[in-house]
């Protein structure tokens, strides 16, 4: 099937985060949506030799064994890889992405998405032995177009919805689930992602990075943590409304510093927060952000030990801090670099599929909600519907996250109380060496 694209979708990604991917019960507004339509022809389907300089994970280029770009997938992925074409009428799965003019594009993430479901077409046979056709609307971050991608997926009789990358899920989750389409994201952050009926988020989102935190504080003896989050008011009333309770239950002391927002010297907020002299700090913000209060850390206090989300492993962050970020903890819900096959297999997926995207910071998660889609209804016979879909989801047990390390997912609704949508309490979290997220560790 060819692809066709409407609005921006094709447009490079400027390599910053959604902020509203750090609140749990509130939105942070920054969206505009143009629709667009693609087959699974949309991805690229140059040879993986053409992707031997692709970056992977964090952005270091890995080996050509590692990434698939020999030619000939490594020897682990054989499990992955049985050969399985779909076949038949096609379901229309649904992908909104923040991309487009908005700073915070992330268009790698879509692009991710797209190389997942070429790989479960020709590998997994798609969803329901019928290929996957990807119908893909690029929201900019504003309501305006959030509302437009919703109300596009809904008028395009979709199968399902899948998320990229957004800080709107506000917005479109009642629109889309209000029509009996299941909406899928890897990672939640506004209240109606985690608990409308419908909605499926396979990770707890800031919940679950904040309680493993709150986890691993406690399991190193930390006594006091300062958060430093950055300065937009959804990300701090869910830094201290979800920080301090799950901090409380650690028995660890914890306080919320902000950061003004692309700061370019952050040196007096972070001076600030060291005044109640932590054990240790927790950084919340996109990866510019990230990257300021991380130069300023290393020159006030080097040897504190922190804590970091996702954003800050974007490429730009490590280049331009370099070894200041070895020893640095991510708490995530990936793991991209090691020798896990489940991380050379998204080398591999991505080197195969879409050499030209950036595979660094969050561009992961559009992958893993795809492909997490095409797990979670593996299962799946008969005529392939929304209800359908839903059903699968909701009976979907223990289901390994793609690029999880083993994290795994069940959507019944009872893994974390008060967050019926949200299908795992689990984070991953990496210990950064030279550039690479490494050491994997299962938390929650």
């Amino acid at each position: 099937m060819n692809a066709t694209q409407h609005g921006r979708a094709g447009r490079p990604s400027w390599r910053r985060a959604p902020l509203a991917v750090f609140a749990v019960a509130v939105t942070i507004g920054l969206g505009a949506c143009s629709s667009s339509a693609s087959s699974p022809g949309s991805a690229s389907s140059a040879s993986a030799s053409s992707a031997s300089a692709s970056s992977a994970g964090t952005g270091t280029a890995e080996s050509p064994a590692a990434s698939g770009s020999s030619g000939a997938p490594p020897a682990a992925l054989a499990s992955f890889l049985p050969g399985t074409v779909a076949s038949g009428a096609a379901v229309k799965i649904g992908l909104i992405n923040n991309e487009g003019s908005s700073p915070t594009a992330q268009s790698a993430t879509g692009d991710a998405a797209v190389a997942a479901a070429d790989y479960a077409n020709a590998e997994l046979g798609g969803i329901g032995g019928h290929p996957i056709q990807v119908v893909r609307c690029a929201e900019e971050e504003d309501s305006a177009s959030a509302t437009a991608c919703a109300n596009e997926m809904v008028a395009d009789n979709v199968d399902a919805v899948v998320i990229g990358a957004t800080g709107f899920g506000q917005t479109m989750v009642p629109i889309i689930t209000k029509a009996g389409i299941p909406y899928v994201t890897t990672i939640g952050s506004a209240a109606a992602e985690l608990t409308t009926p419908g909605a499926f988020s396979f990770v707890g989102g800031f919940f679950s990075a904040l309680a493993a935190m709150a986890k691993y504080s406690a399991q190193q003896g930390y006594k006091q943590v300062t958060a430093y989050v950055i300065e937009a008011p959804a990300a701090i009333l869910g830094a201290k409304s979800v920080g301090a309770p799950v901090f409380k239950a650690a028995h660890v002391g914890y306080s919320v510093t902000p950061v003004t927002a692309g700061v370019a010297d952050a040196t007096s907020q972070i001076v600030s927060g060291l005044a109640g002299k932590p054990d240790a700090v927790a950084l919340v913000a996109d990866a510019g952000t990230c990257e300021s209060m991380l130069k300023a850390l290393n020159v006030v206090n080097p040897g504190i030990p922190k804590m970091v989300i996702n954003s800050c492993l974007d490429s730009g962050v490590l280049a331009a801090v370099g070894s200041g970020m070895n020893g640095v903890k991510e708490f995530g819900f990936s793991s991209t670099q090691t020798n896990d096959p489940e991380a050379q297999l998204y080398r591999y997926v991505m080197a195969r599929y879409y050499p030209s995207a950036d595979t660094s910071g969050y561009t992961v998660t559009g992958y893993q909600s795809m492909l997490g889609l095409v797990r979670a209804t593996a299962g799946l016979s008969g005529a392939v519907t929304p209800a359908s879909i839903t059903a699968a989801l909701k009976a979907a047990k223990n289901v390994p996250l793609p690029a999880g390390d083993g994290l795994k997912f069940s959507c019944d609704g009872k893994q974390i109380p008060g967050l019926s949508s949200a299908c795992s309490p689990g984070m991953v979290v990496l210990t950064i060496t030279n550039g690479q997220g490494l050491d994997p560790q299962l938390i929650g």
